[in-house]
């Protein structure tokens, strides 16, 4: 093993008492105020209640060799304007078993056809939540501000 003269054998003996303060701390200090961290709230609408209500409804797939309709379904997110490992609003979930989420989010389906039933089935779910007294001001406000872009993207596909 090649050694780098900055490598150490032992780690650096530093006791708490010989650290200072940090250059932002020494900052906020010196404008004469204390920042504390609170972490920011996610502007997106998140529930577990509702996520649990859509799961209850039958799954929504109309892949070509099937129309499923089975129970025991997850809430699926739609795949629109995320990233990695990131959810978008939980107003724009909808009902699909497990087979039928797993070949929505990785079956290989054409990316306007996806967007397309996408869109269906977010307003299949709302409409069914409707009716059963289940969907609440909240989740229409969040529903709103997040369903018109998504929209506008799949009817410009």
């Amino acid at each position: 093993m090649i050694r780098s003269p900055l490598t150490r054998k032992t780690p650096m003996a530093r006791s708490r008492e010989t650290r200072t303060i940090g250059l932002g701390h020494a900052v906020s200090l010196a404008l004469g105020r204390v920042r504390k961290h609170v972490p920011k709230e996610s502007a997106l609408f998140r529930s577990l209640a509702h996520r649990k209500n859509v799961a209850t409804l039958p799954c929504m797939a109309t892949l070509p060799c099937m129309a499923c309709g089975r129970s025991g379904c997850q809430a699926a997110h739609a795949n629109y304007g995320k990233g990695g490992a990131l959810k978008v609003c939980d107003s724009l979930t909808f009902p699909l078993c497990p087979e039928c989420h797993r070949e929505h989010d990785q079956g290989g389906i054409p990316k306007d056809v996806r967007r397309r039933r996408e869109v269906a089935y977010v307003y299949r779910t709302r409409a069914e939540l409707i009716s059963r007294s289940l969907w609440t001001p909240v989740i229409e406000q969040a529903y709103r501000r997040a369903y018109e872009p998504m929209k506008r993207v799949a009817e410009a596909l």
